[in-house]
């Protein structure tokens, strides 16, 4: 069987010719919404945006993430309230400024005692369980409830929001067991969840500003265990920041590989676990199987051909800098065995190898690279199924395009053999496919072209990605290439406000794709809510007025959020 792709694919498609930037910054630290910042008094630095400020000024540091302590009460006393995690969400959005520096805020669910900390992003509302008033100063100390220790109700909660997504934090001895050990259960569900766990995590409570602190705590042997269960997950350094040292204890970094510098792209490498762990600040690694990039999940009629090249801006004046070696580690997916060292090198900074694999095999790789000073780095694994010879068909198109609010799908065959249908699967990372839906071949042998087409109704904001299942009258059955297609929907199409600076009343005029219902929330300067309100909106150009006149003068953010997500937003003047 035979099968032969030309696709007309825009630059997103997973192809060594199509380079990513390489972008450094942490994700695991905390403010004074929680148990962050314990130096505020002295340093003046207590918000998420005061730290964010903060990063902004440390060497290589592209993106920061804050991901609160998702309770109040504990041994430690982390002190979260939910009325700041909205707040934080803002503080994040107004200190993003894309192409130079990417804000995130999420939380850190769960307890040292009942499994592990997860630190969480792409949540619009706080997970938490503790219930009634108390000390946080209201009824319910979250927005979404899951039982404290509940992992198992806490991954679906996570997975029904397309772009969250979960990492392990400082994983442990006693840590994740219920995930890891030899008695845990691979769950599929779960996989889809958790992108990356740290290989190295603090020093928490160092108060180090000069970047001098050693390498932290090293976990390696949980992250091969992870693998070795079968989870799709990449290596992160995190520095679980109490004091305000952001991003200048030490020179370690996680490095991920964008597109762009703006939040959407981050977070859409880290959903696709295109992201390494490096004690180098500045270590720039390409990792590629067949064209490939690190993190991705794919079938193969071939055997892996695996490139890695590692370029360091500092080695040419620092020998320190130079690799030492490379290492490649290869296992089997979900055997439950650890990866050993497949190949290796030494004094280069490229290695190229052809790892000759069986067929029907399922094998991941991922390279650790090893500076003369010592510093190491561990890139991401690929995840490569060796298939058999593809199937007797010849496609010449497969392209995707945004048409208002769905995606149209279209694909054409050259000839057919024996074709029985195609499936069409979707995806939100890359790595993760669903079907969405079947559709039967016209004539199942035809040595004429054949066209077919079919929409996507359901596409997730940002980009999607496809591929076909093609499967023969006898059961057989190959996948074409991915493809990705950017989908920039939103609901609120125009915002307008009129008469801006704004008197006693805020006037605005949506213009909105379909029947909706929004909630809109009014901030201050401080990020800080000062009206919340929603309104129901059709179809078409409306218009929505709300009573601001007991409102100071001064500059104001109104934001519009439909379905848990921020549609859109805009500014005005009170006068």
């Amino acid at each position: 069987m035979k099968i032969f792709f030309t696709l007309f694919l825009i630059c997103f498609a997973f192809s060594s010719k199509c380079q990513y930037n390489f972008y450094f910054g942490n994700i695991h630290s905390h403010s004074s919404y929680s148990d962050g910042n314990k130096d505020a008094g002295t340093t003046g630095y207590y918000t998420p945006g005061d730290d964010y400020n903060y990063a902004k000024g440390s060497y290589y540091m592209d993106f920061l993430g804050i991901a609160e302590h998702n309770h109040y009460s504990s041994a430690n006393n982390p002190g979260m309230h939910v009325a700041d995690y909205n707040k934080g969400l803002y503080e994040a959005d107004t200190a993003t400024k894309n192409g130079s520096f990417v804000a995130m805020y999420g939380f850190e669910w769960g307890t040292i005692s009942t499994g592990g900390h997860v630190v969480t992003y792409g949540m619009p509302g706080l997970v938490g369980w503790e219930s009634g008033s108390g000390a946080w100063g209201s009824s319910n100390n979250y927005d979404i409830f899951c039982a404290k220790g509940d992992y198992a109700s806490f991954w679906p909660i996570i997975k029904s929001y397309p772009g969250a997504f979960c990492t392990l934090a400082h994983p442990q001895t006693n840590d994740y067991q219920y995930l890891l050990d030899a008695a845990g259960v691979y769950d599929a569900n779960t996989d889809s969840v958790i992108v990356g766990i740290a290989i190295r995590s603090g020093n928490a409570m160092s108060t180090t500003t000069n970047y001098s602190d050693p390498h932290a705590t090293l976990y390696e042997q949980k992250f091969l265990k992870a693998l070795a269960k079968g989870y799709h997950l990449a290596p992160s350094i995190d520095h679980d920041n109490h004091y305000t040292t952001f991003g200048r204890t030490n020179d370690s970094r996680t490095v991920v590989l964008a597109s762009s510098l703006n939040r959407d792209s981050i977070m859409a490498a880290y959903k696709a676990n295109r992201f390494y762990a490096s004690d180098d600040w500045n270590t720039e690694v390409n990792f590629t199987i067949n064209g490939k990039f690190m993190g991705s999940d794919f079938s193969s009629t071939s055997n892996s051909s695996i490139s890695v090249s590692v370029n360091d801006p500092d080695a040419s004046t620092n020998p320190n800098d130079n690799v030492s070696k490379i290492e490649i580690y290869n296992g089997i997916t979900g055997n439950g065995t650890n990866a050993t060292i497949l190949t290796s090198n030494s004094g280069m900074s490229t290695l190229n190898f052809t790892h000759t694999t069986t067929l029907h095999s399922s094998n991941y790789y991922f390279a650790k690279i090893t500076q003369v000073d010592g510093d190491v780095i561990w890139t991401a694994p690929i995840w490569v199924y060796r298939d058999a010879v593809v199937l007797p068909i010849v496609l010449t198109k497969f392209t995707g395009i945004q048409q208002d609010a769905v995606i149209d799908l279209n694909w054409e065959t050259a000839t057919e053999t024996n074709v029985d249908y195609f499936e069409v699967e979707h995806s939100a990372d890359g790595n993760h496919f669903t079907k969405i839906a079947t559709v039967a071949s016209k004539y199942h042998n035809s040595v004429l072209p054949t066209s077919y087409s079919m929409v996507h109704d359901a596409p997730v904001k940002g980009i999607n990605f496809y591929r076909l299942k093609q499967v023969d009258l006898d059961g057989k059955y190959s996948y074409s290439e991915i493809i990705p297609v950017q989908f920039n929907y939103s609901v609120v199409q125009k915002i307008k406000i009129y008469p801006n600076p704004v008197f006693d009343n805020l006037n605005l005029e949506l213009t909105v794709l379909h029947n909706s219902s929004l909630l809109c929330k009014i901030y201050n300067t401080a990020g800080r809510e000062v009206k919340a309100f929603t309104t129901a909106v059709t179809t078409g150009r409306n218009n929505v007025s709300t009573n601001v006149s007991y409102l100071p003068k001064g500059n104001y953010i109104i934001v519009l959020i439909n379905n848990n997500e921020r549609v859109a937003e805009t500014k005005f003047v009170k006068q």
